[in-house]
């Protein structure tokens, strides 16, 4: 099984992000708000995707989250093993914990809100905890036996950027308003940039790039 993780990981990274890359795509082409309005990344949160009822092709997107991430679950001990070290392997826990997380995030959709919340809670903790602790495993890789290529750390440092500010901005939002800002049940008048938003896709783009660089590399 390990020979077969070490083996494949990369085409597992490959696949996991292009599954989730494509769904998301074709249902944002397809979306129309309550407003009737077109799908843009600077108005509309990641999950708005996956609500039912709203988001035409909500089946897809949710089946490619649950898919991909299944994926990716799989993944994460093929990046580990092949850094081995520590910090690869504290990598590989918090990165299954997150694929789990991202798994049920498209189980529960925005229309079941309280475990579709501590589902993505449990995501960007850990995808953060994962940026993190990958990143610093393939710092400390020996020069002469270098798996990861150190290119890869400045992809790491925007995607670490972005998780972090991305849950800066929700503890603030979530204290000032009381509820978490991710319930978008009642909100009627979007700006027209919407940094919440934006920040939640910046996680998404620089993830999946971090995961294709790392699988590309040999």
């Amino acid at each position: 099984m390990i020979s077969w993780i070490l083996e494949y990981y990369r085409i597992l990274g490959w696949t996991g992000s292009l599954v989730i890359l494509l769904s998301s795509f074709i249902a944002a082409i397809a979306y129309r708000g309550k407003q009737g309005e077109r799908y843009t990344i600077s108005t509309h949160f990641v999950s708005e995707l996956g609500e039912v009822g709203v988001s035409q092709l909500a089946w897809l997107f949710n089946g490619g989250l649950i898919v991909g991430s299944f994926i990716f679950f799989w993944m994460m001990p093929g990046v580990g093993l092949s850094l081995n070290n520590v910090w690869g392997y504290l990598g590989t826990v918090a990165g299954m914990i997150a694929a789990l997380g991202c798994l049920f995030v498209g189980v529960f959709p925005m229309n079941n809100i309280k475990p579709h919340i501590k589902a993505a809670m449990t995501y960007f903790r850990a995808g953060l905890a994962t940026v993190l602790l990958f990143s610093i495993a393939i710092l400390v890789q020996p020069v002469e036996d270098r798996v990861i290529p150190l290119y890869s750390l400045v992809i790491g440092a925007l995607a670490f950027g972005a998780y972090f500010s991305f849950l800066i901005h929700l503890g603030k939002s979530t204290r000032q308003e009381d509820s978490s800002i991710l319930d978008t049940s009642s909100i009627h008048n979007r700006p027209r940039f919407w940094w919440m938003p934006f920040l939640e896709w910046l996680v998404v783009i620089f993830t999946i790039l971090w995961f294709l660089i790392i699988s590309a590399a040999r």
